[in-house]
């Protein structure tokens, strides 16, 4: 394994932890402080990056309800853009890896905040104030909480992606201790270890490095042919360790965690309205489950038999980012 890879593995096994604490001591509020921390450290002068990026989207997610223009568009102008930025100096992966995760948050941000002002243009229009809607934000975010939500450690080098919504519910439950946490992770993590050994396995088998040497070349065609099955299963099985290690980082905080009743969508979160639990005890009674926050299904994903049900199946939260955000949004055609 690289150092980078060291680091990442190292980052996401500190978050499991972490997230127990934040969780048992209902201090999630300080989860954007510990996930500046390993930022810092890992990228250095290069945070401020993810620093221009923020500054850049916040005035684009915040025009008045009666504006005409799209917080979505703007955001996403403006957030791909600076990815194309040229001449500046090379930054280092991992900060690469944050401001693709920094990208996804910040374009959906602005798309809920227009969300929001076009559902309060609707009550001005009507004259009339409705219910709670579904997934709709109470109200535009502040800066600082801006800041909050995208310097939080969860997922902030590998995913998964969430909501800002989704952030909000973490931060606003109103039962922490009652989300049940280390039996879910238990169930979620069980397959790593076997993945991961298999990741060592058939990297050392079959090396990658190996492509780059001239006696490769001299290989026929078929060997070289066969030799992208192994290699790409060891890419496979070293997502798989990272994305699932991401993932039971979320489930010892207990981020993501809705009942099951409100059949909640990968990235997306719930489709059906559920009342928050009123006492301790009706929380704890409730079922729970992470589908929110589940990136990859390693079943579905090595045992498909179609393209597309691979795809839905690999980096299932930044699908359906995707499929909300450009081939809903901003697609000319259906």
């Amino acid at each position: 394994m690289s150092p980078e890879e060291w680091t990442y593995l190292v980052v996401l096994l500190i978050s499991i932890p972490i997230g127990f604490l934040l969780l048992k001591k209902g201090q999630m509020g300080r989860a954007a402080a510990v996930g500046l921390g390993p930022h810092l450290f890992t990228c250095g002068p290069h945070t401020l990056h993810s620093l221009i990026t923020i500054l850049g989207t916040g005035p684009h997610s915040g025009p008045a309800p009666g504006d005409n223009c799209s917080c979505h568009a703007l955001a996403l102008a403006w957030t791909f853009s600076y990815l194309l930025l040229l001449g500046l100096p090379t930054p280092t992966p991992f900060t690469n890896a944050v401001q693709l995760l920094l990208t996804l948050k910040l374009v959906s941000l602005a798309s809920e905040v227009q969300d929001l002002h076009l559902a309060q243009r609707k009550e001005m229009a009507s004259g009339f104030s409705k219910g709670p809607t579904l997934g709709l934000l109470p109200d535009v975010p502040s800066l600082m909480e801006t800041l909050s939500y995208s310097y939080c450690y969860v997922g902030i080098m590998t995913g998964p992606f969430f909501r800002y919504r989704t952030y909000l519910d973490w931060l606003e439950q109103p039962f922490p201790g009652a989300v049940p946490s280390l039996r879910p992770l238990l169930r979620r993590a069980w397959p790593a270890p076997l993945f991961g050994l298999l990741f060592l396995l058939s990297s050392h088998l079959f090396p990658l490095e190996a492509v780059r040497e001239d006696a490769f070349y001299a290989r026929p065609l078929p060997a070289r042919l066969f030799y992208m099955i192994p290699v790409f299963f060891a890419f496979r099985m070293r997502f798989y360790v990272a994305w699932i290690a991401a993932e039971c980082g979320c489930i010892a905080a207990g981020f993501g965690a809705y009942p099951v009743a409100a059949k909640a969508r990968a990235g997306g979160g719930p489709t059906l309205q559920c009342p928050p639990p009123s006492s301790p005890e009706k929380a704890a009674s409730l079922e729970y489950d992470y589908e929110t926050i589940r990136n990859i299904d390693c079943y579905g994903t090595d045992f498909c038999v179609r393209v597309r049900d691979g795809m839905r199946y690999w980096n299932m939260t930044v699908q359906w980012w995707l499929a909300q955000y450009i081939y809903k949004s901003s697609a000319p055609a259906r």
